[in-house]
């Protein structure tokens, strides 16, 4: 009886997460009809406040579907943490990332941990909606952000959807962002055009930018999964870009949304 409670209880959460997921953006994202880890989803937390760590420590353990498996104080504390943790098979799934830290800040811990550990998922965390500084962690590498006030179920929602690996901005200063983004020189020099895409890597891209994840692209198209890896990796190639994140821009910079 304890175990069927359980989980019911556990349905009826990421029930409620994904329905709070319509308020945290603008843009339509796609979730599977079930997790797809069958274990709990690993998250470390780097912040050099302690209340901060704690607290959100404190939140995310009340989650069934969640495992902190570590906190550091800055980003060089964070880089060696994580090292410790892929020698230990414990990887965090999600990174839950402060901006501002002395030592090394958010922005360059995030820059480090992807070029090392490319398929690492990183929330940006901050207090201000500073859409330069947030830019700046999306440009690195960042799969979105969150504001330090937000609400424990917005929280769960946002980490749930990064462990797909599925980009999420929240909505107030989105639009913001987006153009900082698309009108960076960063990503606007004579960079290869969708003419440059084949047919079907501009269905993959279109899908791509609409929040889909590599399953259910491949389920769309009746593709297999490796498949859709392997022409993703030729788009990224193609446009110029590092990952899904700047992938999803250069879409909606092409109008392909």
């Amino acid at each position: 009886m304890r175990k069927g409670k359980k989980r019911q209880k556990k349905q009826a959460e990421i029930k409620r997460s994904r329905t709070t997921v319509e308020h945290l953006t603008n843009f339509s994202y796609h979730l599977m009809e079930e997790p797809t880890m069958t274990r709990p989803i690993r998250v470390l937390i780097v912040d050099d406040q302690t209340l901060v760590r704690e607290g959100f420590r404190k939140l995310l353990e009340m989650e069934p579907d969640f495992e902190v498996v570590g906190t550091a104080r800055d980003g060089e504390t964070a880089l060696s943490t994580i090292a410790q943790l892929y020698t230990e098979q414990q990887s965090p799934d999600v990174l839950l990332m402060d901006i501002r830290m002395p030592r090394m800040d958010g922005i360059a811990a995030t820059r480090a941990i992807k070029e090392r550990w490319p398929t690492a998922s990183i929330i940006i965390l901050t207090t201000f909606d500073d859409v330069e500084l947030i830019h700046t962690g999306l440009q690195a590498g960042a799969l979105g952000y969150l504001l330090k006030d937000v609400t424990s179920e917005q929280l769960a929602a946002t980490i749930r959807i990064a462990a797909q690996g599925q980009v999420l901005l929240q909505p107030d200063p989105a639009h913001n962002i987006f153009s900082s983004l698309l009108s960076s020189h960063s990503l606007t020099p004579t960079r290869p055009g969708p003419e440059h895409l084949t047919d079907r890597e501009l269905e993959i891209l279109t899908l791509l930018a609409r929040g889909s994840s590599n399953r259910q692209i491949a389920e769309e198209l009746f593709l297999a999964e490796g498949t859709v890896k392997n022409q993703l990796s030729s788009i990224f190639s193609k446009l110029g870009v590092r990952d899904r994140t700047q992938a999803e821009l250069k879409a909606h910079e092409l109008g392909l949304t």
